[in-house]
């Protein structure tokens, strides 16, 4: 069988990775001196990596994130209320495959959005799927497809997600009919998955910001009894950054703010 024949077959069943390495491994010399099947192995190992590589980037795009973020990327720098063992913990996501939730909590821009995606990042990875929201965004989602009947698909299509990220939680006011169509959509989901909430408001306030006392009770109690709270502390990374800038001239703008 001809090599010329063997990249044919790789093409037709679509191993274009395989191909690929497959053709890389008779211009290296060095390849000659393993055996067949650590050669094959070699193959097989660049194409399963790379299509689990485009199936995590696939899925970080549809996740609809509103930055860049990276589990890797974030800045433990003293006084944020993270240490670095509790960081591991939460990107070990062990608080996810126990259906639990995170409620990321403090002022603006000491990182909450950059954290919630960074962990949502991490879960793509990890092989859960994973969706991303600003509250107002949802609410208002949710509103056009009431309206257009594609409501049940939306909905089934957030039930089926692992984990959802709402952020911006009560930045304005939530309507009565606003938090009703929250509820519908926990209810929807059930037990089996879990939020990442991030909001300037600390949980304490979250009651008083679902409007209608019924409704919010059962918000609250679906969401809160099984919240990791999460407060992160200090000032401002924008203010950090600008005050770095200051001292030690021009630099990249990093993406880490909300």
């Amino acid at each position: 069988m001809s090599r010329a024949t063997n990249l044919e077959h790789l093409s037709a069943l679509h191993l274009s990775h395989a191909k690929a390495q497959y053709r890389a491994q008779f211009e290296d010399p060095s390849m000659t001196e393993l055996d067949f099947d650590e050669r094959l192995c070699r193959i097989l190992d660049y194409e399963i990596a790379m299509r689990a590589n485009a199936r995590v980037q696939r899925r970080t795009r549809e996740a609809g994130f509103s930055m860049r973020a990276a589990p890797e990327d974030f800045e433990l720098s003293e006084g944020r209320g993270l240490t670095r063992e509790r960081y591991r913990s939460l990107v070990s996501l062990s608080w996810l495959s126990s259906h639990h939730h995170l409620a990321i909590t403090g002022p603006t821009g000491v990182g909450k959005t950059y954290l919630g995606i960074a962990l949502g990042v991490s879960a793509i990875r990890a092989g859960y799927l994973v969706r991303y929201y600003k509250l107002s965004k949802l609410l208002e989602k949710v509103g056009i497809a009431r309206a257009d009947g594609t409501y049940p698909s939306f909905a089934a299509a957030l039930a089926r997600t692992h984990l959802l990220v709402l952020d911006d939680w009560g930045i304005s006011p939530i309507s009565p009919l606003g938090s009703r169509e929250i509820l519908d959509l926990l209810d929807d989901r059930g037990e089996n998955g879990s939020l990442i909430i991030s909001s300037q408001l600390p949980v304490s306030a979250w009651y008083e910001s679902l409007g209608e006392r019924t409704v919010a009770d059962a918000i609250m109690d679906r969401i809160v009894h099984n919240a990791i709270p999460v407060e992160l502390k200090g000032e401002s990374m924008r203010k950090q950054r600008s005050q770095r800038k200051e001292e030690n001239g021009p630099t990249e703008p990093g993406p880490e703010l909300e």
